[in-house]
């Protein structure tokens, strides 16, 4: 508990920095309202029914005007329901499914698909495995599902998660909070932020969160530390310049990495605190991340360009079950292997925009064009996995660690560009024509490096001027109710060849969306359901003229319908709830595949539901529930031997305001103690169980 004192006091010392300002331009301001917040220098309603989103735009737009699916988790539902990363956050997030990969980096499904990101609009070409921020350092994140190819070029179908950074606000806020839990848990984070001078030009915003937990899993353990500034400046009346920095550093022991298989395809059905690798397995991370922004706004239009650089040093040592094999269940050993790994991933991207309404035909539109550059890579130098031999896997402590010494050493850089143009038509009075398209350049290419014999960079995939349109309408019914319909794709740039030596084209994942959706209660409560059918061609498939070689004949149907629930329905009582129901399956490709699932990690009903109630009548007692379950699946296990049956879990949550300005809750998850797989995976790794029933004691205060 040290820790969270030291950020306590912290928060405590810097109060009067910045109260003094703010208390001499208006000393008797009540308390400022979570529901008028300030995001990307633009008020967004923080309520659990959010009127507005940016995922799909450059400027935010009305939900009920985007002609696709997007699920807002605004701050206020972050901090009721104590989410503290990227993946607690979209996993309350119609029809997406969490994927836990390596302990701190799990990957993000929907439709079929992997999540892509977006850091305040700008698009990155991040990939699973590399971390990303705790949730403390952004104001609320946003979801679109399906493809997004308008403004991020090269990506996957599945859709993506715009994560928005706290911003200063116009008048002085600070909170903290103090969770302790389960499995030594233990929490705590400030932020504070405000104006600066008197007259408000300069806000500036300070949050930071340190983390140190075990898990239910044997050996398992991480400890985070997050810090985030940010100020923004008014140069001019109409000119605003801004920058934050970002700093997380992540030391995970013996990461969770779930169970291992039986070698005849058995689950162990050990207990679920079971490990099976060694207490020296370590993974260190230290991310860093600067950010900028310029904003000028002429009459009712805005000129915008953001940037942003990501460091992220790593390094691991491991053991684990060589891949491909299982535990022989008589002798209970298994082959091992070590490895050992170090370098950087990097990331640099430039988005720049204008944007804003024109007249024509005595109507008001409006127009967003602009280009954006981004740049992924990879600097590491390994050693290679290597069997280290047969051990019980009750004694893997006895497997001996890797050499200090690289054998091998690999560079990547991934680039991408592209004009882009968005275009609002509303020709009618009750109907909005939404239409653009982006060009884009892309190029990945890589090299071998020391201690490998270094070689020059050759490029694997290059695609040049790639068009990627988005077309949709929405028409505006009785009262705040629209019907939409849409089609957009994505290309995937592929790097295997046919068999006269050409690259395959790139995949493109299409998409058609029909949907309804609407604004209740005085804008209270949203609701929306949509049908979908997707559609991913030119997959890989095997040349079986030409051994070695590949053809682009391979396709893959996704179709679906959802409906989601979001808001306040009635005094009191805050609600979220959805349901979804995906079937994927491969159309076209080898003949032993032809009608089998395609997403094999993805659910085909699937329903997330939770309910906060606060009501005058309670005084100052509030509770919450939730529940959630999915139908089975199969993930990389066998039919009929090791898969996930379907299964639901419940959580629950008791807490007391002492006044407006402090309250505590515990929560408790997985309330009745489900036993269930949250990933099957393969023989050597990957059987993830849920967790466990588990309780998480917080207190949270604003100031």
């Amino acid at each position: 508990m040290v820790v969270v004192r030291t950020l306590s006091a912290g928060v405590a010392l810097s109060l009067p920095l910045l109260a003094a300002p703010v208390q001499a331009q208006s000393s008797g301001a009540a308390a400022v309202s979570r529901s008028d917040i300030v995001v990307a220098g633009i008020a967004e309603d923080d309520s659990y029914a959010p009127e507005t989103a940016a995922v799909a735009g450059k400027t935010p737009a009305p939900l009920l005007e985007i002609p696709q699916s997007v699920s807002v988790v605004t701050r206020t539902q972050i901090e009721d329901r104590n989410l503290f990363t990227i993946g607690e956050a979209v996993q309350t997030v119609a029809g997406v499914t969490v994927m836990p990969f390596d302990g701190t980096n799990p990957d993000y499904r929907s439709r079929g698909f992997v999540l892509d990101y977006a850091y305040d609009g700008v698009p990155s070409t991040f990939s699973s495995g590399v971390p990303e921020f705790d949730l403390v350092i952004y104001e609320r994140l946003e979801v679109q599902r399906g493809p997004t190819g308008l403004f991020r070029g090269a990506g996957s179908p599945g859709g993506t998660i715009n994560l928005i950074r706290k911003r200063g606000q116009t008048e002085f806020t600070a909170s903290t909070a103090l969770s302790a839990g389960s499995w030594n848990h233990y929490r705590g984070e400030f932020d504070i932020g405000g104006p600066v001078d008197a007259a408000g030009r300069l806000r500036i915003r300070a949050v930071g969160a340190l983390q140190d937990r075990d898990f239910f899993q044997e050996k398992s353990h991480t400890r985070k530390l997050t810090s985030y500034v940010s100020a923004d400046y008014d140069v001019t009346p109409t000119t605003t310049v801004g920058g934050s920095l970002s700093y997380q550093d992540t030391k995970a022991e013996t990461p969770m990495a779930g169970q291992p298989a039986f070698a005849n395809q058995q689950f162990l059905n050990f207990p679920r605190d079971s490990q099976h690798l060694p207490s020296w397995n370590l993974f260190t991370e230290t991310a860093v991340e600067y950010a900028g922004e310029v904003k000028q706004r002429l009459g009712k239009w805005s000129i915008v360009v953001r940037a942003l650089h990501r460091d992220i040093p790593r390094e691991f040592a491991d053991a684990f079950i060589r891949p491909g094999t299982g535990v022989d269940p008589e002798t209970l050993t298994a082959e091992y292997v070590n490895r050992r790994s170090r370098g950087e991933n990097g990331k640099t991207a430039v988005d720049a925009y204008a944007a804003g309404p024109f007249t024509f035909l005595g109507r008001e539109h409006e127009l967003a064009f602009g280009y954006s550059f981004d740049k992924r890579t990879t600097d590491f130098q390994q050693r290679s996995q290597r069997s280290v031999g047969r051990f019980s896997i009750f004694d893997a402590d006895a497997i001996p660690q890797p050499g200090p010494e690289f054998t091998s050493g690999s560079e990547s850089d991934l680039r991408q560009s592209g004009f882009h143009a968005q275009l609002r038509l509303r020709p009618l009075e009750p109907l909005t024509i939404v239409v653009g398209g982006r060009v884009s350049d892309y190029t990945s290419k890589s090299r071998a490096i020391a201690p490998s014999t270094p070689t020059d960079f050759r490029v694997s995939q290059r695609e040049r001027g790639q068009f990627t349109p988005s077309v949709g309408a929405v028409l505006h019914l009785l009262g705040d109710v629209t019907l939409y319909g849409s089609y957009a794709d994505i290309f995937n740039p592929q790097s295997l060849q046919r068999s006269d030596g050409s690259v395959l084209d790139p995949r493109v994942g299409e998409q058609y969306e029909v949907g309804l959706k609407g604004r209740f209660l005085n804008g209270a409560l949203n609701a929306s359901g949509a049908v979908f059918r997707s559609t991913e061609r030119n997959r890989a498939v095997t040349d079986l003229s030409n051994p070695g070689f590949f053809v682009q004949s391979g396709i893959a149907t996704i179709k679906g319908f959802e409906f989601e629930v979001t808001g306040r329905p009635a005094p009191g009582l805050d609600l979220v709830a959805s349901y979804t129901n995906v079937k994927t399956e491969i159309e076209a490709g080898p003949e032993a595949q032809v009608g089998t699932v395609f997403d094999i990690f993805t659910p085909r009903h699937q329903y997330k539901f939770y309910a906060r109630y606060e009501p005058a009548a309670l005084g100052r007692a509030f509770g919450a529930i939730s529940a959630s379950g999915q139908s089975s699946v199969v993930g990389a296990g066998v039919e009929g031997v090791r898969e996930q049956g379907p299964f639901a879990i419940a959580g629950a949550q008791l807490g007391w305001r002492f006044d407006d300005y402090l309250r505590a809750f515990i929560s408790v998850n997985n309330v009745f103690d489900k036993v269930y797989y949250q990933r099957v995976g393969s023989l050597n790794t990957y059987n993830f169980y849920g967790e466990p029933r588990n309780f998480l004691l917080t207190l949270r205060a604003s100031y």
